[in-house]
């Protein structure tokens, strides 16, 4: 029975732990940026003559595709199905693999608090969240 090496997994913890960061702030930052756009005035451009015109271009040209990219960023962080098929694949493969009767959580406790400790301090938060997410109980879980 083969398992995962802790070094792959602890890789591909962090990385998920990441996309879990960007995830919680990609609509927040694309509404930031949308509102940028929506706030051009005529205190940005240094030429009084040509203020109101200049912002109101600015505005008209930048609008739609930043207002499309907002919306499509509200629906980024709910359409994450792929990426916990991805963290189910991966606990699932280290629960097959591991012997013993335990139930799944056990096995995915004692793996995160015991197997994983000489390859981190704790789990990542932004990985637990998400295999909480995929259906894990991280509730025993030491995360960072």
């Amino acid at each position: 029975m083969a398992q995962i090496d802790t070094d792959l997994y602890k890789a591909i913890a962090d990385a998920y732990a990441s996309i879990d960061t960007s995830l919680s702030t990609v609509k927040a930052d694309s509404r930031t940026a949308l509102n940028a756009i929506v706030d051009v005035d005529t205190s940005t451009y240094p030429d009084p003559s040509a203020n109101a015109d200049a912002a109101l271009e600015i505005e008209l040209a930048l609008l739609n595709p930043f207002n499309a990219a907002y919306v499509s960023a509200t629906t980024i962080e709910t359409n994450v199905g792929a990426i916990l098929d991805a963290v189910r694949a991966v606990n699932n493969f280290v629960i097959t693999n591991t012997s013993g009767s335990a139930t799944a959580t056990a096995k995915m406790d004692d793996w995160i608090n015991n197997k994983m400790t000489p390859t981190w301090a704790a789990c990542p938060s932004g990985w637990a969240n998400l295999c909480e997410s995929a259906g894990y109980d991280t509730t025993n879980w030491s995360t960072v």
